[in-house]
């Protein structure tokens, strides 16, 4: 019996010298990694800066607090005035019409962040439809 051959390298095109296409997973690995990246580092950030009684007791005054409280400011006010949740459900609609991988990318991420800072509502919506769109986008790209 005769051992079985390991994995052919890949091929060059012989007309174009170029390398097959990628998988869907390879293609979207980019877009994956980077929604990861932006949920947990807001999720580092919450969890440094807004969520300790010890930052909000520092950062309650802002004539006198320290620069650290200024972006922790903006986050909260975003987070007030439900911010978070219009930019994922915006991104999320634009994404829905036809934007492209980085939008669809992007409504997920907003989505999610939104809903870490309590503007669940439109950042669910926005999450939704950018996962759909980008779903669908996937599926149908033709596999080569």
């Amino acid at each position: 019996m005769r051992p079985r051959p390991g994995p052919r390298p890949l091929a060059r095109d012989p007309a174009s010298g170029n390398l097959p296409r990628m998988t869907p997973l390879r293609r979207e690995a980019k877009a994956i990694l980077a929604v990861l990246a932006a949920v947990g580092l807001m999720l580092a950030y919450r969890h440094l800066q807004v969520e300790p009684r010890e930052m909000g007791a520092l950062c309650l005054d802002l004539s006198r607090a320290p620069l650290a409280c200024f972006p922790r400011a903006g986050l909260l006010w975003l987070q007030h005035w439900q911010l978070w949740g219009a930019a994922a459900l915006a991104l999320g609609a634009w994404a829905f019409v036809g934007a492209p991988r980085a939008v669809r990318a992007a409504a997920v991420a907003m989505g999610v962040i939104a809903v870490l800072n309590f503007n669940a509502t439109w950042g669910m919506a926005g999450a939704a439809l950018g996962g759909w769109a980008w779903v669908e986008a996937v599926a149908r790209r033709p596999v080569v």
